[in-house]
């Protein structure tokens, strides 16, 4: 809730700016309270997202979305500080970032993981807005051996929006992956 709140503030206060108020000059409040008041109620309901981290926004042509900067979400996912990353232990575990992005199209997508030789080959599930991304875990040697690689392409549309990364495959024991983070580049 705080953080709706404090989004409908920066959304009022980018209005009130972008109409040409100075919010903090303003001498009679309740020329003030009007002017803010006529804002939020050509404000929709939609405008309002419900934000529960960070917000990543794009740099240059990167996104990156690391196991610092995500919200984990399950019942047995697992940050574990020494790696930098998290351990996925559940098909029902999963990560998701809020990320605004600034120019729609094609990115190249860069995972970084480990896992066992013995729990590699579930299916993998990236998901932003409409598009998704299927791949396989790959082996990467042990649990202590991190591999960086390009894991295919997926479309981006420009804006806010939430990311997930989870298992696309239903398992009931054993693990996904560890994972560490996700590099998205525009591709020219």
């Amino acid at each position: 809730m705080a953080s709706k709140f404090k989004l409908v503030a920066v959304i009022a206060v980018w209005s009130l700016s972008a109409c040409g108020v100075k919010t903090s000059q303003t001498k009679n409040s309740s020329d003030s309270d009007t002017i803010k008041d006529s804002v939020m109620k050509k404000m929709e309901v939609s405008d309002i997202v419900d934000i529960s981290g960070p917000i990543i926004k794009q740099t240059d042509r990167t996104i990156l979305l690391t196991a610092e900067n995500g919200n984990a979400i399950g019942p047995n996912i697992k940050y574990m500080p020494e790696w930098r990353a998290f351990g996925w232990f559940t098909a029902a575990d999963m990560v998701e970032w809020e990320v605004l992005v600034s120019h729609s199209g094609e990115y190249e997508v860069y995972l970084e993981w480990s896992v066992s030789n013995e729990e590699a080959g579930k299916e993998f599930l990236l998901k932003a807005g409409d598009h998704q991304l299927i791949g396989i875990v790959k082996k990467s040697g042990s649990w202590e051996i991190y591999k960086y690689e390009n894991i295919g392409r997926i479309s981006l549309s420009e804006g806010h929006q939430k990311i997930t990364f989870k298992s696309k495959t239903r398992f009931e024991e054993g693990a996904l992956l560890d994972f560490r983070q996700i590099k998205l580049v525009a591709i020219k």
